[in-house]
């Protein structure tokens, strides 16, 4: 294996472990130890004269200074409303640097992915080797969980922030909802590679039952609800339409629908029973239901969002008012009550609804064009589908279940295909 190769391995795998021992120390921002790559990571942009800068890196850019400048203004009216610089015991200027903290950190590791291959530094033939190679990482970890998560034994506690059993699958990450992204990102990216850069039979039969076992096994053993519910009703009719549409693998058409109904039988029984179980009683619905809803509230009364400091008064405000509504009392609100009275874990856990709270309507503007409008210019290329597919499954997921805060594999994969993007277009002019 190249050195090259083998760096960008250790890079993704560095991505992907989020749940860094070290946040013990350092706090939440050291979930993934990305972050002490990160200078590193800058270090390399600033040898360049001339960077070349994406059109999505320019809307991110943009984007940051709206959250700096509406982070200031709040604040300044917060410590004047309560005559304090603190917040549920925070110093909201404090919490204004440590929030400010994950965007910045994601655009320096986004730009780093796209200058390594736009500039040529690395080509998409060490970009199939290295996911592969994880992919198998992934696989080799994911068996030995399985064989060890229902039992009494802790599933390597060196590797985790804390040693105490964990009893669902979540490979490196703190939680089982974090997985998803990765399973779906080091399933269909290294197929759509094998296919676009036209490997010879053998690789490409090979990269397809390594991924094909990846997605199957982990989606089998998986009790994340959020992951279940994307890829039975978005990711599995979207792959079942793509295989009809093209002419190439139409003939495998009843071989992948029969393949597909035996995935969706499979999630569909546990996830109903389990959906129906715990609608009332899971911790999870109620935490999420009043993020979402505390997040609207907060929405529609500061529509231009209230920034990452003074977020701690307003939304916890705005959840207290939800939780004490009588329609919520059915459900189990222990976990969400405890939110009121601290700043830890203190989020909606969903990107979409975090972010509308901390930026309001120039968020959705962002993120129409940062995602939105990505995925509509995808399905102008040709034979990105798959790209395609794993865009829609973040997009979907970012709404639904899950957070981009530390999640550098989502930001590594938008900066792939923001190339992949660019590469079309020149190939086509």
């Amino acid at each position: 294996m190249k050195i090259k190769v083998l760096i960008l391995c250790l890079i993704l795998i560095l991505a992907i472990y989020q749940d860094f021992p070290l946040v013990n120390y350092f706090g939440e921002l050291a979930r993934s130890p990305i972050v002490f790559l990160s200078p590193l990571f800058l270090g390399y942009l600033l040898l360049f004269k001339k960077l070349d800068i994406s059109k999505y890196t320019q809307k991110y850019l943009v984007y940051l200074v709206y959250l700096i400048i509406i982070s200031i203004i709040y604040s300044i009216v917060i410590i004047i409303k309560n005559q304090s610089i603190y917040v549920l015991g925070e110093n909201i200027i404090i919490k204004n640097l440590k929030m400010l903290a994950y965007p910045i950190i994601a655009l320096i590791f986004y730009q780093f992915i796209y200058t390594l291959f736009s500039k040529n530094k690395l080509n998409f033939n060490d970009l199939l080797q290295a996911i592969f190679f994880v992919q198998l990482f992934l696989i080799i970890l994911l068996i030995f969980e399985v064989n060890v998560y229902k039992t009494n034994e802790v599933f390597l506690p060196f590797l985790h922030a804390s040693t105490e059993k964990y009893w669902r699958i979540r490979l490196l990450t703190y939680e089982a909802s974090w997985t998803g992204t990765i399973v779906i990102i080091f399933t269909l990216l290294p197929v759509y590679l094998v296919n676009s850069l036209n490997k010879q039979k053998s690789y490409k039969l090979l990269v397809f039952i390594t991924s094909a076992f990846f997605f199957l096994y982990y989606t089998i053993h998986s009790e994340s609800k959020g992951y279940l519910i994307l890829v039975l009703i978005a990711i599995l009719p979207m792959l079942l339409k793509q295989v009809y549409q093209n002419k190439k693998y139409r003939k495998y058409f009843y071989l992948s629908l029969i393949f597909i109904l035996m995935v969706a039988t499979i999630i569909y029984n546990p996830l109903k029973e389990e959906i129906s179980k715990h609608f009332n009683t899971s911790i999870t619905f109620g935490t999420r239901l009043s993020g979402y809803l505390a997040s609207l509230q907060t929405f529609i009364k500061n529509p231009f969002g209230v920034g990452f400091g003074a977020y701690l008064d307003i939304y916890v405000s705005n959840l207290r008012s939800i939780v004490n509504l009588d329609i919520m009392q059915q459900l189990n609100l222990n976990e969400i009550k405890q939110y009121l009275h601290s700043s830890n874990f203190l989020s909606s856990k969903t990107y979409f609804f975090d972010h509308l709270v901390f930026a309001g309507i120039p968020f959705l503007l962002f993120y129409y064009l940062f995602f939105i409008k990505r995925y509509n210019q995808l399905s102008k290329l040709k034979g990105v589908y798959l790209v395609k597919i794993i865009l829609a499954f973040l997009i979907l997921s970012s709404i639904t279940y899950t957070t981009f805060s530390i999640k550098y594999e989502v930001w590594f994969f938008l900066a792939i295909i923001d190339v992949i993007e660019k590469n079309k277009k020149l190939e086509d002019a």
